[in-house]
Protein backbone atom coordinates (compact mmCIF):
# COMPACT_ATOMS: atom_id res chain seq x y z
CA UNK A 1 0.00 0.00 0.00
CA UNK A 2 1.47 3.56 -0.43
CA UNK A 3 2.00 6.16 1.95
CA UNK A 4 -0.56 8.55 0.03
CA UNK A 5 -3.67 5.68 0.54
CA UNK A 6 -2.45 4.99 4.20
CA UNK A 7 -2.60 8.63 4.89
CA UNK A 8 -6.15 8.84 3.21
CA UNK A 9 -7.05 5.83 5.09
CA UNK A 10 -5.82 7.72 8.27
CA UNK A 11 -7.94 10.99 7.71
CA UNK A 12 -11.05 8.95 7.43
CA UNK A 13 -10.71 7.32 10.31
CA UNK A 14 -10.36 9.98 12.19
CA UNK A 15 -12.96 11.95 10.08
CA UNK A 16 -15.82 9.20 11.40
CA UNK A 17 -14.05 8.95 15.04
CA UNK A 18 -14.56 13.53 15.32
CA UNK A 19 -18.03 13.38 13.83
CA UNK A 20 -18.88 10.21 16.71
CA UNK A 21 -19.61 7.82 13.83
CA UNK A 22 -16.85 4.97 15.48
CA UNK A 23 -14.51 4.98 18.21
CA UNK A 24 -10.62 4.84 17.46
CA UNK A 25 -9.45 1.17 16.55
CA UNK A 26 -7.37 -0.72 18.70
CA UNK A 27 -3.90 0.62 18.91
CA UNK A 28 -1.97 -2.77 17.16
CA UNK A 29 -4.65 -1.62 13.75
CA UNK A 30 -3.84 1.57 13.35
CA UNK A 31 -2.44 3.13 10.96
CA UNK A 32 0.97 4.78 12.56
CA UNK A 33 1.00 7.84 9.50
CA UNK A 34 1.58 11.48 9.89
CA UNK A 35 -2.24 12.51 9.54
CA UNK A 36 -3.05 9.91 12.56
CA UNK A 37 -0.52 10.97 14.75
CA UNK A 38 -1.75 14.79 13.24
CA UNK A 39 -5.33 14.19 14.35
CA UNK A 40 -5.41 12.17 17.16
CA UNK A 41 -5.49 14.76 19.87
CA UNK A 42 -7.95 16.79 18.07
CA UNK A 43 -10.06 13.53 18.02
CA UNK A 44 -9.11 12.57 21.72
CA UNK A 45 -10.09 16.51 22.47
CA UNK A 46 -14.01 15.42 20.60
CA UNK A 47 -13.88 11.73 22.53
CA UNK A 48 -13.95 13.63 26.24
CA UNK A 49 -15.93 16.32 25.09
CA UNK A 50 -18.52 13.62 24.32
CA UNK A 51 -18.13 11.25 27.26
CA UNK A 52 -20.96 11.83 29.39
CA UNK A 53 -18.46 10.70 32.59
CA UNK A 54 -15.05 13.25 31.85
CA UNK A 55 -17.05 16.18 30.05
CA UNK A 56 -18.17 18.14 32.54
CA UNK A 57 -14.64 18.51 34.47
CA UNK A 58 -13.11 19.05 31.13
CA UNK A 59 -15.09 21.72 30.40
CA UNK A 60 -15.34 23.13 33.97
CA UNK A 61 -11.05 22.99 34.50
CA UNK A 62 -10.69 24.54 31.04
CA UNK A 63 -13.76 27.04 31.33
CA UNK A 64 -12.13 28.32 35.13
CA UNK A 65 -8.66 28.36 33.81
CA UNK A 66 -9.45 30.09 30.38
CA UNK A 67 -11.45 33.03 32.66
CA UNK A 68 -8.28 33.16 35.03
CA UNK A 69 -6.28 33.86 31.91
CA UNK A 70 -8.31 36.44 30.22
CA UNK A 71 -9.16 38.39 33.53
CA UNK A 72 -5.33 38.89 33.90
CA UNK A 73 -4.40 39.43 30.82
CA UNK A 74 -6.91 41.94 30.19
CA UNK A 75 -6.20 43.90 33.82
CA UNK A 76 -2.52 43.81 31.99
CA UNK A 77 -3.68 45.22 28.74
CA UNK A 78 -5.51 48.15 30.42
CA UNK A 79 -2.86 49.03 32.81
CA UNK A 80 -0.13 49.68 30.08
CA UNK A 81 1.81 46.29 31.29
CA UNK A 82 2.13 44.52 27.46
CA UNK A 83 4.24 47.33 25.62
CA UNK A 84 7.01 47.23 23.10
CA UNK A 85 7.83 50.60 23.31
CA UNK A 86 11.01 50.98 25.14
CA UNK A 87 11.74 54.21 27.18
CA UNK A 88 14.51 55.98 25.06
CA UNK A 89 16.35 58.56 26.27
CA UNK A 90 15.35 62.40 25.47
CA UNK A 91 18.06 63.71 23.11
CA UNK A 92 18.64 67.39 22.73
CA UNK A 93 20.95 69.20 20.64
CA UNK A 94 21.24 73.05 19.04
CA UNK A 95 20.94 73.62 15.57
CA UNK A 96 22.99 76.83 14.09
CA UNK A 97 21.52 78.90 11.29
CA UNK A 98 23.04 81.74 9.86
CA UNK A 99 19.57 84.69 10.07
CA UNK A 100 21.51 87.61 10.04
CA UNK A 101 24.02 88.25 7.51
CA UNK A 102 26.09 91.61 5.67
CA UNK A 103 28.34 91.61 2.63
CA UNK A 104 31.56 93.74 4.28
CA UNK A 105 34.06 91.27 3.99
CA UNK A 106 36.71 90.91 1.62
CA UNK A 107 35.85 88.35 -0.84
CA UNK A 108 32.40 89.64 -0.90
CA UNK A 109 30.78 86.44 0.46
CA UNK A 110 27.95 85.67 3.46
CA UNK A 111 28.78 86.32 6.72
CA UNK A 112 27.57 85.08 9.96
CA UNK A 113 28.00 86.94 13.55
CA UNK A 114 29.58 85.44 16.29
CA UNK A 115 27.43 84.21 19.11
CA UNK A 116 28.90 84.47 23.08
CA UNK A 117 26.72 84.26 25.75
CA UNK A 118 27.63 83.59 29.09
CA UNK A 119 25.00 83.50 31.80
CA UNK A 120 24.47 81.51 34.90
CA UNK A 121 23.96 77.69 33.53
CA UNK A 122 24.39 78.99 30.37
CA UNK A 123 27.91 78.94 28.01
CA UNK A 124 27.60 79.73 24.29
CA UNK A 125 30.24 80.42 22.06
CA UNK A 126 29.60 80.34 18.68
CA UNK A 127 31.99 81.56 15.34
CA UNK A 128 32.10 80.05 12.44
CA UNK A 129 34.84 81.72 10.69
CA UNK A 130 37.00 80.36 14.10
CA UNK A 131 35.34 76.82 13.45
CA UNK A 132 34.04 76.86 16.92
CA UNK A 133 31.28 75.82 18.09
CA UNK A 134 30.27 75.27 21.87
CA UNK A 135 27.20 74.90 23.66
CA UNK A 136 27.40 74.71 27.54
CA UNK A 137 23.58 74.56 29.56
CA UNK A 138 24.96 73.52 33.13
CA UNK A 139 28.12 72.22 32.69
CA UNK A 140 27.21 69.57 30.27
CA UNK A 141 28.07 70.24 26.99
CA UNK A 142 25.23 69.94 23.93
CA UNK A 143 25.79 68.45 20.98
CA UNK A 144 25.43 71.56 17.80
CA UNK A 145 25.32 71.05 14.32
CA UNK A 146 24.81 73.35 11.22
CA UNK A 147 22.59 72.81 8.36
CA UNK A 148 25.94 71.65 6.27
CA UNK A 149 26.11 68.93 8.18
CA UNK A 150 23.17 67.48 6.68
CA UNK A 151 21.84 66.71 10.68
CA UNK A 152 19.39 69.08 10.40
CA UNK A 153 18.46 69.23 7.05
CA UNK A 154 14.33 68.79 6.51
CA UNK A 155 13.39 65.05 6.30
CA UNK A 156 10.53 64.15 3.95
CA UNK A 157 6.94 63.21 5.71
CA UNK A 158 6.45 59.53 5.13
CA UNK A 159 4.66 57.79 2.39
CA UNK A 160 1.43 56.19 3.22
CA UNK A 161 3.10 52.72 2.67
CA UNK A 162 5.44 53.88 4.80
CA UNK A 163 2.82 54.59 7.62
CA UNK A 164 1.11 51.56 7.06
CA UNK A 165 4.08 49.16 7.66
CA UNK A 166 5.45 51.15 10.52
CA UNK A 167 1.81 50.38 12.37
CA UNK A 168 1.99 46.96 11.20
CA UNK A 169 5.19 46.57 12.58
CA UNK A 170 4.05 47.80 15.51
CA UNK A 171 1.18 45.67 15.97
CA UNK A 172 2.71 42.71 15.36
CA UNK A 173 5.52 43.47 17.94
CA UNK A 174 2.62 44.03 20.19
CA UNK A 175 0.84 40.65 19.22
CA UNK A 176 4.61 38.66 20.03
CA UNK A 177 4.15 40.52 23.29
CA UNK A 178 1.14 39.40 24.23
CA UNK A 179 1.58 35.62 22.96
CA UNK A 180 4.72 35.61 25.78
CA UNK A 181 2.87 36.87 28.14
CA UNK A 182 -0.07 34.96 27.88
CA UNK A 183 2.27 31.49 27.62
CA UNK A 184 4.29 32.54 30.78
CA UNK A 185 0.63 33.24 32.80
CA UNK A 186 -0.45 29.70 31.53
CA UNK A 187 2.44 28.02 32.46
CA UNK A 188 1.74 29.85 36.40
CA UNK A 189 -1.79 28.44 36.17
CA UNK A 190 -0.83 24.88 35.63
CA UNK A 191 1.46 24.94 37.70
CA UNK A 192 -1.02 25.17 40.50
CA UNK A 193 -3.67 22.91 38.85
CA UNK A 194 -1.82 20.40 37.14
CA UNK A 195 -3.47 17.82 39.04
CA UNK A 196 -7.03 18.10 37.25
CA UNK A 197 -4.71 17.20 34.03
CA UNK A 198 -3.57 14.31 35.54
CA UNK A 199 -6.47 13.12 36.95
CA UNK A 200 -8.72 14.04 33.27
CA UNK A 201 -5.67 12.43 31.58
CA UNK A 202 -5.46 8.89 33.58
CA UNK A 203 -9.78 8.93 32.70
CA UNK A 204 -8.91 9.73 29.11
CA UNK A 205 -6.69 6.98 28.63
CA UNK A 206 -9.77 4.31 27.95
CA UNK A 207 -10.87 6.68 25.16
CA UNK A 208 -7.81 6.19 23.89
CA UNK A 209 -7.78 2.16 24.87
CA UNK A 210 -4.37 2.30 26.65
CA UNK A 211 -3.45 2.11 29.87
CA UNK A 212 -2.65 4.85 32.10
CA UNK A 213 0.69 5.83 33.01
CA UNK A 214 -0.64 5.71 36.68
CA UNK A 215 -1.63 2.50 39.11
CA UNK A 216 -4.50 5.00 40.36
CA UNK A 217 -6.02 8.37 39.57
CA UNK A 218 -4.54 11.43 41.08
CA UNK A 219 -6.91 13.50 43.34
CA UNK A 220 -7.58 16.59 41.68
CA UNK A 221 -7.06 19.94 43.47
CA UNK A 222 -4.97 23.14 43.56
CA UNK A 223 -1.54 22.95 44.86
CA UNK A 224 2.51 24.27 44.32
CA UNK A 225 4.62 21.41 43.95
CA UNK A 226 8.20 22.98 42.89
CA UNK A 227 9.55 19.05 42.92
CA UNK A 228 7.32 19.63 39.88
CA UNK A 229 8.67 22.91 38.72
CA UNK A 230 12.04 21.89 39.24
CA UNK A 231 11.86 18.42 37.03
CA UNK A 232 10.17 20.39 34.61
CA UNK A 233 13.57 23.12 34.61
CA UNK A 234 15.53 20.51 34.32
CA UNK A 235 13.84 18.87 31.39
CA UNK A 236 13.75 21.97 29.53
CA UNK A 237 17.37 23.13 29.98
CA UNK A 238 18.27 19.21 28.83
CA UNK A 239 15.77 19.82 25.56
CA UNK A 240 18.53 22.76 24.73
CA UNK A 241 21.98 20.53 25.63
CA UNK A 242 20.61 17.38 23.31
CA UNK A 243 19.74 19.77 20.64
CA UNK A 244 22.40 21.74 20.82
CA UNK A 245 24.88 19.15 21.26
CA UNK A 246 24.25 17.89 17.28
CA UNK A 247 24.61 21.66 16.14
CA UNK A 248 28.69 21.25 15.52
CA UNK A 249 28.30 17.88 13.28
CA UNK A 250 26.36 20.72 10.52
CA UNK A 251 28.97 23.73 10.72
CA UNK A 252 30.71 21.58 7.87
CA UNK A 253 28.09 22.76 5.56
CA UNK A 254 28.79 26.12 5.93
CA UNK A 255 32.11 25.32 3.74
CA UNK A 256 30.20 24.58 0.93
CA UNK A 257 30.15 27.44 -1.86
CA UNK A 258 27.61 29.58 -2.62
CA UNK A 259 24.80 27.86 -0.67
CA UNK A 260 26.42 26.41 2.53
CA UNK A 261 24.14 28.51 4.68
CA UNK A 262 21.28 27.62 3.06
CA UNK A 263 22.62 23.81 3.23
CA UNK A 264 23.09 24.67 7.33
CA UNK A 265 19.92 26.14 7.84
CA UNK A 266 17.88 23.10 6.65
CA UNK A 267 20.17 20.81 8.35
CA UNK A 268 19.21 22.63 11.22
CA UNK A 269 15.59 23.07 10.56
CA UNK A 270 15.55 18.62 9.68
CA UNK A 271 17.27 18.68 12.86
CA UNK A 272 14.51 20.81 14.74
CA UNK A 273 11.67 18.88 14.10
CA UNK A 274 13.81 15.80 14.71
CA UNK A 275 14.09 16.42 18.17
CA UNK A 276 10.18 18.19 18.30
CA UNK A 277 9.62 14.36 17.50
CA UNK A 278 11.37 13.00 20.49
CA UNK A 279 9.96 15.67 22.81
CA UNK A 280 5.82 14.85 22.13
CA UNK A 281 7.23 11.18 22.52
CA UNK A 282 8.51 11.48 25.89
CA UNK A 283 5.17 13.65 27.04
CA UNK A 284 4.26 10.07 28.05
CA UNK A 285 5.56 8.09 30.19
CA UNK A 286 5.52 4.96 28.62
CA UNK A 287 8.07 6.19 26.04
CA UNK A 288 10.43 5.80 29.02
CA UNK A 289 9.73 2.45 29.62
CA UNK A 290 13.09 0.83 27.74
CA UNK A 291 15.31 3.41 29.82
CA UNK A 292 17.76 0.48 30.67
CA UNK A 293 17.94 -1.12 27.16
CA UNK A 294 17.40 2.01 24.55
CA UNK A 295 20.19 2.54 22.08
CA UNK A 296 21.66 6.41 21.10
CA UNK A 297 19.47 8.49 18.91
CA UNK A 298 19.92 7.47 15.20
CA UNK A 299 22.14 10.24 13.64
CA UNK A 300 24.43 8.88 16.61
CA UNK A 301 24.56 5.71 15.92
CA UNK A 302 25.30 6.59 12.26
CA UNK A 303 28.03 8.52 12.68
CA UNK A 304 29.61 6.31 15.40
CA UNK A 305 29.65 3.02 13.05
CA UNK A 306 31.49 5.28 10.10
CA UNK A 307 34.00 6.60 12.57
CA UNK A 308 34.44 3.51 14.50
CA UNK A 309 38.12 2.93 13.14
CA UNK A 310 41.00 4.61 11.92
CA UNK A 311 43.36 7.60 12.77
CA UNK A 312 41.96 10.34 10.90
CA UNK A 313 38.65 10.34 12.12
CA UNK A 314 39.65 10.00 16.05
CA UNK A 315 38.42 13.27 16.58
CA UNK A 316 35.07 12.21 15.01
CA UNK A 317 34.94 9.06 17.55
CA UNK A 318 35.54 11.18 20.44
CA UNK A 319 32.80 13.55 18.83
CA UNK A 320 30.56 10.90 19.01
CA UNK A 321 31.55 9.52 22.07
CA UNK A 322 30.50 13.07 23.79
CA UNK A 323 27.40 13.31 21.43
CA UNK A 324 26.05 9.95 22.79
CA UNK A 325 26.85 11.09 26.71
CA UNK A 326 25.51 14.04 26.35
CA UNK A 327 22.07 12.70 24.82
CA UNK A 328 22.37 8.91 27.00
CA UNK A 329 19.03 10.74 29.39
CA UNK A 330 16.48 10.77 25.99
CA UNK A 331 17.27 7.32 24.50
CA UNK A 332 14.45 5.77 25.43
CA UNK A 333 12.28 8.36 24.11
CA UNK A 334 14.74 8.60 20.86
CA UNK A 335 13.59 4.92 20.49
CA UNK A 336 10.01 5.13 21.06
CA UNK A 337 10.33 8.07 18.54
CA UNK A 338 11.95 5.92 15.78
CA UNK A 339 9.71 3.09 16.10
CA UNK A 340 6.51 5.64 14.68
CA UNK A 341 8.36 8.70 12.98
CA UNK A 342 5.79 9.99 11.10
CA UNK A 343 3.05 9.45 13.62
CA UNK A 344 5.65 11.11 15.90
CA UNK A 345 5.99 14.01 13.73
CA UNK A 346 2.50 14.36 13.06
CA UNK A 347 1.83 14.59 16.61
CA UNK A 348 4.29 17.20 16.89
CA UNK A 349 2.65 19.32 14.42
CA UNK A 350 -0.22 19.53 16.05
CA UNK A 351 1.29 20.34 19.45
CA UNK A 352 2.66 23.22 17.94
CA UNK A 353 -0.90 23.90 16.86
CA UNK A 354 -2.70 24.02 20.47
CA UNK A 355 -0.07 25.35 21.94
CA UNK A 356 -2.22 28.65 21.07
CA UNK A 357 -3.41 30.77 23.93
CA UNK A 358 -6.67 29.24 25.57
CA UNK A 359 -6.32 26.08 23.48
CA UNK A 360 -3.34 24.84 25.36
CA UNK A 361 -5.86 23.88 28.08
CA UNK A 362 -8.00 21.83 26.31
CA UNK A 363 -4.55 19.93 25.07
CA UNK A 364 -2.60 19.84 28.11
CA UNK A 365 -4.72 16.56 29.53
CA UNK A 366 -4.59 14.97 26.41
CA UNK A 367 -1.37 15.07 24.54
CA UNK A 368 -0.01 13.36 26.94
CA UNK A 369 -2.68 10.42 26.18
CA UNK A 370 -2.24 10.66 22.44
CA UNK A 371 1.73 9.89 23.33
CA UNK A 372 0.48 7.77 24.90
CA UNK A 373 -1.42 5.98 22.29
CA UNK A 374 1.70 6.11 19.52
CA UNK A 375 3.60 4.36 22.00
CA UNK A 376 1.04 1.58 22.79
CA UNK A 377 0.62 1.25 18.92
CA UNK A 378 4.69 1.01 18.16
CA UNK A 379 5.55 -0.88 20.90
CA UNK A 380 6.80 -4.44 19.91
CA UNK A 381 5.64 -6.24 23.14
CA UNK A 382 1.79 -4.62 22.87
CA UNK A 383 2.66 -3.53 26.65
CA UNK A 384 0.82 0.02 26.61
CA UNK A 385 -2.73 -1.43 25.07
CA UNK A 386 -6.23 -1.10 27.35
CA UNK A 387 -7.28 -4.67 28.80
CA UNK A 388 -10.90 -5.49 29.15
CA UNK A 389 -10.71 -5.37 32.86
CA UNK A 390 -8.90 -1.89 33.23
CA UNK A 391 -11.47 0.16 31.99
CA UNK A 392 -12.50 1.95 34.85
CA UNK A 393 -15.82 3.41 35.03
CA UNK A 394 -16.77 6.69 36.48
CA UNK A 395 -19.29 8.33 38.51
CA UNK A 396 -20.52 11.38 37.55
CA UNK A 397 -18.61 14.15 39.98
CA UNK A 398 -14.64 13.86 39.93
CA UNK A 399 -13.80 13.32 43.52
CA UNK A 400 -15.98 9.58 43.18
CA UNK A 401 -13.13 7.86 41.84
CA UNK A 402 -10.86 9.10 44.95
CA UNK A 403 -14.02 8.40 47.23
CA UNK A 404 -13.82 4.53 45.86
CA UNK A 405 -9.95 4.14 45.84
Amino acid sequence: MSVIERERRSLAVHRATLRGDSALPPPRESERTFLHGFFLPFTLIAATLRDPQLRGPYVRVTVVRTVVLAVVAGVSVANGAISTRAERPATHGVVIRSTRQHHGDRDGGAKTHPVHVHVPGLDVDIDPDEDEQRVKVLGHEVPSVTPDDGAAAPTEPPTAAQRIWKVAGERWAWVLALFAFLSVLEGLIVFVSRRWDDWLSFHASRLAAIRPEDDAPKTPGLGFDLKWAYRKAKRRVRGYIVFGAGVPAFLPLRLVPTIGGVLFTIALTVWGWYWLGIFSASKSAHAWADEATALPPLPIRALARRVERGRLVAPLRLYARIWARLTRSVNPAAATFERSMPAFLGLALARAILALPGVYFLARPIVPVAAGRLCAESDPADRFSARPVETLALAGHPHEAARQR
